[in-house]
């Protein structure tokens, strides 16, 4: 009995993942330096910022299901930044730190490191919400995964479908 309660609670949990409201499809972001599986067809949107006297190209491909926000961000580094490490890992905590402060959190003392999934729990337009991101900084870009959604409802087994499956170019 036992044994066939764990396996209808497995078999549930499984069919949770497979939504018919989720619809993956492999897409390529900034001409391969990433690929991920989103959940349904993403938009994209571009931007200039200006970090330490850089004007950086930022693009976020982005999906919406059930009020979740799957978004994948890509910064391509000016020259500047390529040739410096050390400015360019500056660039990658002020990313992440924005993240906290969009979220009325504050950052922690120590940030996440790049490569390793992180959640931050805040608020945004009086909704408490969660954001679990993973940053990564390679040779040429900053490439961000983030998944963000309100903390009620937020879909934990996609977002870490979503984070796991986003491969970057090295």
């Amino acid at each position: 009995m036992l044994i066939r309660t764990g396996l209808m609670v497995l078999l549930s949990c499984l069919l949770l993942g497979c939504s018919p409201d989720y619809n993956w499809r492999e897409v390529t972001v900034a001409n391969g330096a990433a690929s991920a599986f989103f959940p349904d067809r993403p938009l994209t949107q571009e931007r200039t910022l200006n970090f330490s006297g850089h004007e950086v190209v930022f693009s976020l491909m982005s999906a919406s299901v059930d009020g979740a926000l799957f978004a994948v961000g890509y910064a391509a580094l000016p020259a500047p930044l390529r040739a410096n490490r050390g400015d360019a890992s500056l660039f990658a905590a002020s990313v992440m730190t924005s993240l906290y402060r969009n979220l009325a959190a504050e950052p922690p003392a120590v940030l996440p490191k790049l490569g390793e999934s992180f959640v931050i729990e805040g608020q945004s337009r009086g909704t408490a919400v969660r954001l679990k991101a993973t940053v990564w900084l390679t040779d040429g870009a900053l490439i961000e995964g983030l998944v963000t959604a309100d903390q009620a409802s937020f879909p934990s087994t996609q977002a870490d479908e979503f984070l796991r499956n986003l491969k970057v170019a090295r």
